[in-house]
């Protein structure tokens, strides 16, 4: 059913808008005298009364002041904050629902951002869970009226945050040690403190890991609290504190405070020692479907390069199956991890912990295959580039930002690839982030053997 039509309120800071679509992050979008409203917390099909909160120009950041006419899609959230905390927009329709839009963003932005309009954009793959699935939730410690609290950033100011108590998408096991560092700091023995709170729990056993995220902020009493942690958390693998320079995400520095600073993991049926700081995706079993589809797709490769390749859970597998692996990635503390797992396993795979476009100018085989997973910046500049120079027969990029990979698929066909097709997978439910595999083909190569037959007979020159 349409909306009614916009009436037009007599403030002119404030307007009615009937929501059509979804913005790319999860906002709704209106049109207004022809200038587009872009709405937070609005579904298409809503027709709710704005305020204009930054007037761009051409287009119009908007706050909701009422919802005139819910749209006949919205549901109930079965989370009770989920109007004020930022994480997940998409909750108030279902799945199917989130999946089109998720789709749709990919869509989006392959045309307007890569140009790139006749491209085979497949359904996508829901997750086998919609609610918790996270097995990694990161908070941040900050203080609402003198009180200090531990929770999300709000919807409407990323410098508010709201406080939480559990997190509907959260894995229920990480509900434990969030009371615990709750009741910590309620009864003062955690003291208010800048940084982060990073809860984790294994998906192949009963691990848990609590990290303190931080900058090398006094923390005298670190010791106490992972003593009360341990004392009152079943399961509790160990309790760390990372530090790292401001600015930086990565390279962390891991303080021992309790425990053992790891978490064992199974990854495409291989065992790690994962690290606090090594990042892995956080819906264990719709990422397992996602590995499965870039390991069929892949076939038999003779070799294969995987950047930005964490702990190399694919070129585990592909080195199963008898293929020569590189796994290249900044971290260190990831590439040891899958070092030791590749020789307690007896595979042939090759670890560099360095950067990736150094190591490509540096490279002087081709391999048969590369996967790319970048964060979510995407292929650092100059890769795109490099990869078009080295010229493997194929290419499959992991992406979890639908911009970086229009950015970068527009580049890797200017390059000399030929877009096959892209494949969206629902890794995040409630969440506006889609997650996609994209196949590219140097122009000219052959088609990739079967998983069922081996290099030497599908090529007939090795």
């Amino acid at each position: 059913m349409s909306p009614p039509e916009p009436t037009k309120p007599p403030d002119p800071a404030v307007a009615d808008v009937a929501i059509q679509s979804w913005a790319t992050g999860g906002r709704g979008v209106g049109r207004v005298e022809g200038r587009v409203w872009l709405i937070p917390g609005t579904v298409p099909g809503d027709l709710v009364r704005a305020e204009a909160a930054r007037d761009h120009g051409r287009w119009v950041e908007g706050s909701v002041l009422r919802i005139l006419t819910p749209a006949d899609a919205r549901r109930i959230p079965s989370c009770p904050i989920q109007d004020r905390c930022g994480g997940c927009p998409l909750m108030p329709v279902d799945e199917e629902a989130q999946r089109e839009a998720k789709r749709g963003f990919l869509v989006d932005a392959l045309a307007r951002i890569g140009r790139l309009e006749a491209v085979k954009v497949e359904s996508c793959v829901p997750s086998p869970r919609s609610l918790g699935y996270r097995n990694k939730i990161e908070l941040t410690f900050g203080e609402r009226d003198g009180v200090p609290i531990v929770g999300y950033h709000a919807r409407h100011d990323p410098a508010v945050l709201v406080d939480v108590t559990a997190c509907p998408i959260g894995d229920p096991r990480l509900e434990a040690p969030l009371a615990v560092v709750r009741s910590l700091l309620r009864d003062g023995t955690l003291r208010p403190r800048a940084g982060r709170l990073v809860l984790r729990a294994s998906s192949s056993g009963a691990d848990l890991l609590v990290a303190f995220r931080d900058h090398g902020e006094p923390f005298p009493e670190a010791a106490e609290v992972a003593r009360a942690l341990a004392a009152e958390v079943t399961g509790l693998r160990g309790v760390v504190r990372l530090v790292s320079p401001r600015g930086r995400r990565g390279g962390a520095r891991v303080e021992t405070l309790w425990g053992d600073p790891w978490i064992e993991e199974v990854l495409l049926g291989r065992a790690y020692r994962v690290p606090p700081g090594t990042f892995l995706q956080v819906n264990p079993e719709a990422a397992e479907t996602l590995a499965r589809h870039v390991l069929e797709g892949a076939g038999r490769p003779a070799s294969v390069l995987e950047l930005y390749g964490g702990v190399g859970a694919f070129s585990g597998a592909l080195a199963e199956t008898g293929a020569a692996a590189t796994v290249v990635d900044a971290d260190p503390g990831a590439i040891a991890c899958g070092r030791e797992a590749a020789m307690r396993d007896g595979l042939r795979v090759r670890y560099v912990s360095g950067d990736v476009l150094r190591f490509l100018r540096g490279a002087r085989e081709t391999p048969d295959l590369v996967v790319a997973d970048p964060p979510r910046t995407g292929l650092g500049p100059g890769v795109a580039e490099a990869l078009a120079a080295r010229a493997p027969a194929r290419l499959a990029v992991v992406s979890c930002d639908p911009a970086t990979l229009a950015r970068d698929l527009a580049r890797l066909t200017a390059g000399g690839f030929a877009l096959e097709r892209v494949r969206p997978f629902d890794l995040f439910p409630q969440t506006a982030h889609v997650e996609a595999v994209a196949w590219l083909t140097r122009r000219g190569s052959p088609p990739p053997p079967p998983r069922g037959e081996s290099p030497r007979r599908a090529s007939g020159s090795r």
